[in-house]
């Protein structure tokens, strides 16, 4: 019956096969398939196991319907209503094949299948018989059945490698000591390794078959994997029959054996050999590396001085261990272009082992090294003749400090760009002037030694975001510049905005976590000068936009900003006039007591009356006095002024000094302080000190020392603005205030906003449980007064009892009766 099923192409090892294609020939009928019922009912008793049915969708897929035990076995999952095509590949590529031929020719058709299980190579054989249904559905007879032939996967891999294979068991000895190896199983290469029979060898041992491994600390080192139980390799030598053979071995513990593979290197290592003649007692320092991975393969020994590498560390390294981090660009660049791998006119910038930079001249050739190519490079030392012209032209247009290009090569570079401008179709040049924010601070906290090592870190931090043809140079003390080859307005501001990112992470110096900002000035050529000092005089320009908009940002050059320029400039030396001219005044605003409607204290405010610009907003000056660091003689004339006219108030009303972080930062406040307390007579506990939550963020331990000094002194402390910003409970835990005042912001839309009632109520309840009073700014209205009486406020602040006055004005009224609630004007 096999002759039957060889006439419709199919192969069989299984007499069930043929016996199915018997019936289906009896059952088709010309131009007819059999009916499912005649071939499938009768097979599905002894062979239902085998016997799968499938149908042809209209899309042209094949579904499983159903089918038996075995199917399900060799398909791993229940093969009803299976999607053949979602099948794993090897079962759905055989199924599918079958299934379209038999579609296609109307005829069985059978195929193989194969897959791997236990380390065997299983055959299955696939036959399916089309047939016809009352359903007008195509369906499926399937046969599946595994050949009982299996093939050793892994037997054929070990027979068929030219390299040795052995497997090792321990044998052990007294204590479980291991004392010898025996071979449990051997390849023919092995064998041959050996230098004997595979038959003759297994089941010896190590001591009878390689007695030199025994005494050269092969033995040991297979030992060692026994009892660290990993992965090894390492070289041996072997003697059989007069010849010496040199053994790569790679070895893997698995249990109590341990698997070896033997390589046969002794060719490689004759070449090598007479390699080494060649180079490694050469005076000059060289090396071979493999011009892809660019690691190490062999040095000699001048190369080892050199660089002063241990031989071991140096085989380990790849040439970027050895070459400079500018270099690695190059380096790897090498690896697609053969021709710039030892360029001899190109001088590169190599590491010794000490971390000391040498400059080196690269001689190569290409050659084959270990059965592989590779690169023999020398090398010559050009370090001493490229740093004495290096040291000349570095001292005349570099920072000594930084090294950076100073001032004067900046300019020279921006030129030359400028002049190449005109020759290209380069879209410009962007130019960035930066100022450090914060520097002075730094400077004032830990002394200027700190203060340039933090110049240092900052210009390496601008080196490395350059791209190489650009250039940074310090032109000031805390100022820095950039000149952005190529670049239009978009690539500027993308470098402007990394540079504000960058220099604003904190450095690490000498012990300290030192936190810097930078504010940026841009200008671009050509649009906004082909000068170079003009187009620094314009990036320095907007520079001062940038700090006058907060700093931490950058700015564009634009024409109207020269003017505002001009007139900062002018306020601030009008500002420096101010207090030698007496145009500064102290305005005084009550704080009353919600309870007695008394007046408690009175705030300081400054004023300044110039003779010409009239009243300036204190929004004007009081940020342009902190930034020029006028602000510490002018807080410490407000601080005499207030302590003496407060001296002459009725007891015990008090009077409150507003403090900037600048005072801070001066580390004279608590001096000032002292002194305008002796001048003026004034008890200590009448002054009053407002601060903002700024003064803790910033040197929170330091700024917290001098509050506690001024504390101990006896003057009362107040946190002024709580609500906004940050307004972190740790303050208050941090330093016992005496006093919290509530942002005018919140008060303004009571009682309306149900949320500032509720951030109000939340205050004077933390004040209450603290013992600490409370103070509402900016009270207008009778409405508010109420609302914040109700919410348990204790002091108030605000246009509804008085405005801001003169001296004159406040001691009228602390002379007079009661003072009563006025309507808002």
């Amino acid at each position: 019956m096999k002759k039957i099923a060889q006439q419709f192409g199919v192969a069989t090892d299984f007499a069930e096969v043929a016996e199915l294609c018997r019936n289906w020939q009896v059952a088709a009928e010309p131009g007819r398939l059999p009916p499912y019922e005649e071939m499938a009912l009768g097979s599905l008793g002894r062979l239902a196991d085998d016997l799968a049915l499938a149908t042809r969708e209209r899309g042209g897929s094949y579904q499983i319907l159903y089918g038996g035990d075995g199917v399900g076995a060799w398909l791993g999952a229940a093969p009803r209503g299976l999607a053949v095509d979602s099948l794993p590949r090897n079962h759905a590529d055989a199924l599918l094949d079958a299934l379209g031929q038999a579609h296609l020719r109307a005829t069985p058709a059978g195929t193989l299948a194969r897959s791997i299980r236990g380390g065997l190579v299983r055959t299955c054989e696939i036959v399916v018989f089309p047939l016809s249904s009352r359903w007008g559905d195509a369906l499926f007879l399937i046969f599946v059945r595994e050949r009982a032939a299996a093939h050793n996967l892994v037997d054929a891999i070990y027979r068929a490698t030219r390299d040795g294979l052995l497997t090792l068991a321990a044998v052990h000895g007294a204590g479980r000591s291991i004392v010898d190896l025996q071979i449990v199983s051997l390849n023919d290469s092995a064998a041959r390794i050996l230098g004997g029979a595979e038959r003759d060898l297994q089941w010896r041992r190590l001591r009878e078959i390689a007695p030199e491994w025994m005494t050269n600390g092969t033995f040991e080192r297979l030992g060692a994997i026994f009892e660290a139980m990993r992965h090894d390799e390492f070289e041996v030598e072997r003697s059989a029959g007069g010849e010496r053979t040199h053994l790569r071995v790679a070895a893997s513990p698995m249990g109590d054996l341990i698997g070896l593979t033997l390589t046969d290197v002794t060719e490689l290592k004759e070449r090598e050999a007479s390699f080494r003649l060649l180079f490694e007692n050469n005076p000059m320092p060289m090396w071979v590396h493999d011009p892809q991975s660019l690691g190490v393969l062999a040095v000699n020994d001048a190369a080892v001085e050199h660089y002063g590498l241990p031989r071991e560390r140096f085989l380990a390294s790849t040439l970027f261990d050895l070459y400079a981090e500018e270099e690695w660009p190059a380096l790897a660049m090498s690896r697609d272009y053969p021709a710039r791998r030892h360029a001899p006119d190109r001088v590169w910038s190599n590491r010794t082992a000490g971390g000391r930079v040498i400059k080196v001249l690269n001689y190569g050739r290409e050659l084959v090294f270990d059965n592989r190519p590779a690169v023999l490079l020398a090398v010559v030392d050009v370090t001493e003749q490229r740093e004495a012209a290096a040291r000349i032209a570095h001292l005349a247009h570099h920072d000594p400090l930084t090294g950076l290009a100073n001032r004067t090569l900046f300019r020279l570079r921006l030129s030359e760009g400028l002049e190449r401008l005109d020759e290209t179709s380069a879209p410009g040049i962007g130019v960035l002037y930066l100022d450090l924010d914060g520097f002075k601070d730094v400077n004032d906290a830990y002394g200027h030694p700190v203060g340039d090592r933090l110049l240092v870190a900052v210009a390496e931090r601008l080196r490395r975001l350059l791209p190489q043809g650009d250039l940074v140079a310090r032109v000031g003390g805390d100022e820095f510049a950039l000149v952005q080859c190529g670049a239009d307005r978009d690539e500027a501001e993308r470098l402007a905005c990394v540079v504000v990112e960058a220099l604003s992470r904190t450095y690490e110096i000498d012990g300290h976590q030192v936190n810097i900002g930078a504010s940026v000035g841009v200008s671009v050529a050509p649009n906004d000068s082909d000068d170079a000092d003009t187009l620094l005089k314009n990036a320095d320009i907007a520079l001062y936009r940038a700090k006058a908009d907060g700093r931490g940002v950058h700015r564009f050059f634009e024409p109207q900003m020269a003017a505002t320029i001009h007139q900062r400039r002018t306020l601030e030396a009008d500002l420096r006039q101010a207090l030698r001219a007496g145009e500064f005044q102290i305005y005084y605003q009550p704080i009353i007591d919600i309870v007695t409607n008394e007046i408690v204290a009175s705030e300081a405010l400054l004023r300044w009356f110039h003779p010409m610009r009239g009243s300036v907003p204190p929004s004007d000056f009081i940020p342009l006095a902190e930034d020029t660091g006028l602000i510490v003689p002018i807080g410490e004339w407000v601080l005499r002024e207030a302590c003496r006219e407060a001296a002459s108030w009725p007891t015990p009303i008090g009077v409150s000094i507003n403090l900037s972080p600048a005072q801070f930062r001066s580390r004279a406040l608590t001096q000032a302080v002292v002194s305008a307390l002796a001048s003026s007579g004034l008890v200590a506990h009448r002054l009053e000190l407002e601060i903002t939550e700024t003064v803790l963020l910033a040197e929170n331990h330091a700024n917290l020392s001098v509050l506690h000094r001024l504390r101990g002194l006896g003057v009362r402390i107040s946190l002024d603005d709580f609500g906004t910003g940050y307004s972190s409970l740790s303050y208050l835990r941090s330093f016992p205030f005496d006093k919290i005042k509530i942002d005018r912001s919140f008060v303004k839309e009571l009682p309306e906003n149900h949320e500032c009632g509720a951030i109000v109520r939340a205050v004077a309840g933390l004040g209450q449980c603290l013992g600490v009073a409370t103070v509402a700014e900016g009270v207008e209205t009778l409405d508010q007064l109420a609302r914040l009486r109700q919410e348990g406020c204790t002091q108030m602040q605000g246009f509804l009892f008085s405005r801001p006055t003169p001296a004159a004005e406040l001691r009228r009224m602390l002379a007079g009766p009661e003072i009563a609630a006025a309507p808002a004007a």
